[in-house]
């Protein structure tokens, strides 16, 4: 989980009341973030889904409603844009997406500026997903003179001085000597033209992702803010200036938005529109095991800082904070209730079944194969389910369909695999670099399709294993499996087999009471080349199901 720094003197001026520092951290806990006092600082650990508390703003915002400070909803208003930003074509093939703001009437204190920074840096590792999808600049808005451009330089085109640089340096040479272009150059590099930020001046603002200019650097004399947010994903872009503005208004800073004009539309940004939910109070009940009525339901939404729109019967009209962009369902409100209610009012109660849990069947085998091929000297490794048809198929020389992933994030994890030993083959590749001899194994679920099924696929459980090094082939192997299946209590018979993936001749099944369960053999040298390993390979899979 990320974990920020917080001044414990801030902490307790944003909140409008001194605090014990050890009552803090117990109600931060309450609240679901690891807290732990260090001196004048307090630290504290965020879940992944709340970036909206990556800065002393958020956490005193929601602090505020939980000790009953202020509740209910937070309402930010901004001003009408007085600064447009102009949307250059040539930026749609290399960071399509900008969204921007003002804030004004800032104090810049020491507390401040570094709240700025560690937001900055939090938001970029985890929301921003390490400047990919968004990236922030921040910039001291007297220094620039509007309107702003956002379009593309060519790598050696136009230099400036960048943050803490002693000389300007090209967009090029800033992804190589640069610390920032070293550490983020490859998220620009091999594009013909890079994304640039510059005023009517010509002023350069910054190269995003990368680095801001030394010219527009903010420092405690700085009184107005401008801040963009450039990237790929729109809807991270909108999110993560909204984050960072509506916690600096938090502070009191005056907020104003800028008008986006793109080649063939226009926006402001940034959206601090609050969002509506529809809430059952009989669902709140049943999902927390409570008894309250739509009122406290009200209530508690309000000390977790929503708004409550209106009540009619068993449903409520919540709104959304515009910085909760964790929000997507019914669920995450009732959980953020059940935060308010307070877990340590929730009576603990035996669920009402009639039997007592136990281990299921298929775990119980999984486990006593586990302890077998331990035995055998076997080292176990866990990988991923998810796989794509070049590794599950074409690798292993091989034709066929297989689960495949609606919404695939990535051109690796596309299918759900059918064999284990693509798999291991990965392992081995990834510590062919490794002393030889290799031997490991995985029990694990492969997913295969069945017409018969209702979902039209079905898991079944596998163990699977696989030798690297000379000396052991065919024999070694084959006796490991055996030696698996008795201690299994299989009763079985090989009969020689042909398959693409092994070597003609050297290639066997198993089989009991006339099904196929399994198979054993050398793999083919076109497979064993596939994965970019050296050295003869056996492995054996068999079902457990």
């Amino acid at each position: 989980m990320p974990s920020i720094s917080v001044s414990y003197r801030d902490l307790c001026q944003l909140l409008g009341k001194s605090i014990e520092i050890d009552r803090l951290c117990e109600r931060l806990g309450m609240l679901g973030m690891e807290a732990e006092p260090s001196g004048e600082e307090i630290k504290i650990e965020i879940a992944h889904n709340r970036p909206d508390l990556l800065s002393v703003e958020g956490v005193a915002r929601a602090l505020k409603g939980f000790l009953r400070i202020k509740t209910g909803l937070p309402v930010y208003r901004a001003k009408l844009p007085k600064i447009s930003v102009e949307v250059d074509p040539s930026v749609e093939t290399v960071r399509p997406f900008i969204s921007a703001g003002v804030v004004r009437k800032v104090q810049m204190t020491g507390d401040i500026v570094a709240s700025i920074m560690q937001v900055q840096e939090k938001l970029h590792a985890s929301l921003c997903r390490k400047r990919d999808k968004a990236s922030i600049g921040i910039y001291d808005l007297d220094t620039i003179t509007p309107p702003i451009k956002y379009k593309t330089t060519s790598p050696d085109g136009i230099r400036f001085l960048p943050l803490d640089f002693g000389r300007e340096l090209s967009p090029a040479e800033i992804l190589r000597e640069h610390p920032k272009g070293i550490e983020y150059g490859s998220l620009l590099l091999g594009l013909p033209r890079y994304p640039l930020l510059i005023d009517a001046r010509g002023l350069v603002l910054s190269l995003p992702p990368i680095i801001n200019s030394e010219e527009t650097r903010v420092t405690e004399k700085t009184n107005a803010l401008f801040i963009d947010v450039t990237g790929h994903d729109e809807r991270v872009v909108n999110q993560t200036l909204t984050i960072i503005m509506t916690g600096l208004a938090e502070r009191g800073f005056s907020l104003e938005k800028v008008e986006i004009k793109y080649p063939k539309r226009k926006v402001t940004t940034p959206e601090l529109k609050s969002r509506r939910l529809r809430l059952s109070t009989s669902n709140v009940n049943r999902t927390i095991g409570i008894n309250i009525g739509s009122k406290q339901v009200a209530k508690l939404a309000k000390v977790m800082r929503y708004g409550v729109e209106k009540i009619s019967g068993d449903f409520l009209t919540i709104l959304i904070p515009p910085y909760r962009c964790d929000i997507m369902h019914e669920i995450d409100v009732i959980e953020d209730i059940a935060i308010g209610y307070g877990y340590d009012n929730l009576e603990p109660t035996l669920p009402k079944v009639l039997t007592i849990g136990e281990r299921a069947p298929i775990e119980r085998i999984s486990e006593k194969a586990r302890r077998a091929l331990t035995g055998l000297n076997f080292m176990e490794v866990m990988t991923y389910t998810l796989t794509s048809p070049r590794v599950n198929f074409d690798l292993m020389r091989l034709k066929g369909e297989a689960v495949e992933i609606a919404n695939p994030i990535s051109e690796e994890y596309t299918i759900l695999r059918d064999s284990l030993i693509p798999s291991l083959l990965l392992v081995l590749k990834q510590n062919r670099h490794n002393p030889l001899p290799h031997k490991i194994f995985e029990i694990g679920d492969v997913v295969l399709l069945d017409e018969k099924s209702e979902t039209g696929a079905r898991n079944v459980r596998r163990a699977a294993a696989a030798v690297a090094g000379e000396g052991f082939g065919f024999t070694y192997v084959k006796a490991a499996a055996e030696a698996l299946l008795r201690e299994l209590g299989k009763k079985v018979e090989l009969k020689p087999s042909q398959h693409p993936s092994f070597i003609d001749g050297r290639v066997a099944e198993f089989y009991s009471e006339g099904k196929r369960i399994g198979i054993v053999g050398e793999l083919h040298p076109e497979v064993i080349t596939g994965f970019e390993l050296e050295h003869p390979v056996t492995v054996f899979e068999i079902d457990l199901d």
